[in-house]
């Protein structure tokens, strides 16, 4: 079913190339917010070893480095070590899973999307010379009502070449201090705001950063965003 929906959107925007003409009338009811919250404790490593794909969850960013400089030293030969085709080597792919917010039109409703790999950071050696990151500052899409691979071509996700793996950690933090503005506010959310396929532990994350039965309100009475001051 999915994938006959994805098929269907991406007709209706070759249609709408070959005839410019046609106008595409459908407006989302929600508005993104551009604001995005990483979730450093989601960090994660992959890469296609030469046994298959190899995932390592509950990453500390301190323990990062040596995974990769160990991984990075493995034979050749060894089943971990990352597959080479055409003499290219895997890429090591790190990322984090985020969420970001939605205001309804009318203003008076607001909810949260779940980001898979809000932020990734991909490099065929350990030490990141040759690395390019990529950060999801917003999640802008047509009909933003399924979760879909980001093209680089969307506006609000930026890509960032030759990223050393430190820079990459700090930019998470600092764009997670500048959203906060010092605090952490929580908004009500619900299981159906992650209709996208996580991690038991990913999933963990996400259900204790947004506590689901809490809301931050305004003096006014309307929900406030973690940008909203007071």
């Amino acid at each position: 079913m999915l994938a006959k929906m994805l098929k269907r959107f991406q007709a209706q925007r070759d249609c709408a190339v070959e005839n410019p003409s046609i106008n595409n009338t459908a407006v989302s009811l929600w508005k993104d917010t551009g604001q995005v919250y990483y979730l450093e404790n989601t960090l994660k490593l992959t890469y296609q070893s030469n046994a298959g794909k190899i995932t390592i969850e509950k990453l500390s960013m301190t323990s990062l480095p040596q995974v990769l400089a160990e991984l990075q030293a493995l034979d050749t030969v060894s089943t971990l070590a990352r597959k080479e085709t055409a003499n290219q080597v895997d890429a090591f792919s790190v990322s984090v899973c985020g969420v970001t917010w939605q205001t309804a039109d009318n203003g008076q409703s607001i909810r949260i999307k779940a980001l898979p790999e809000a932020a990734t950071l991909r490099s065929p050696t350990a030490c990141f010379t040759k690395s390019q990151a990529i950060f999801k500052h917003a999640f802008m899409l047509e009909h933003d009502d399924l979760l879909t691979p980001a093209s680089l071509s969307k506006p609000g996700i930026f890509t960032y070449n030759r990223i050393s793996l430190n820079d990459f950690i700090s930019q998470l933090a600092l764009a997670n201090e500048k959203l906060a503005n010092g605090q952490k506010a929580t908004v009500s959310v619900g299981h159906q705001n992650f209709e996208t396929a996580f991690t038991d532990h990913e999933q963990s994350i996400i259900e204790k950063f947004i506590k689901h039965d809490e809301t931050v309100f305004n003096k006014d009475g309307r929900q406030r965003l973690l940008t909203d001051k007071g």
